[in-house]
């Protein structure tokens, strides 16, 4: 396995389908480069769906809440 597909690898946490074998390293650091802009923006999403949803929370009440999201 190259050094392009074992990192593609670990970004999905899961082993690449037998097909990926057939891809040049340039395409897998594409696909691995678009994978981690996804989920990178995936993350930004939540972090601000998660503030604007304390904005529902009363105010004396978020640091609870905070903390008992983990936040």
């Amino acid at each position: 396995m190259s050094d392009a597909a074992h990192q593609l690898s670990t970004t999905l946490q899961a082993p690449l389908p037998d097909a990926f074998d057939r891809l040049p390293d340039t395409d897998l650091t594409e696909l691995d480069r678009l994978l981690r802009t996804a989920l990178a923006r995936r993350a930004d999403n939540l972090d601000a769906a998660i503030g604007t949803s304390l904005d529902f929370v009363p105010r004396l009440m978020r640091p609870a809440v905070k903390k008992a999201l983990g936040l």
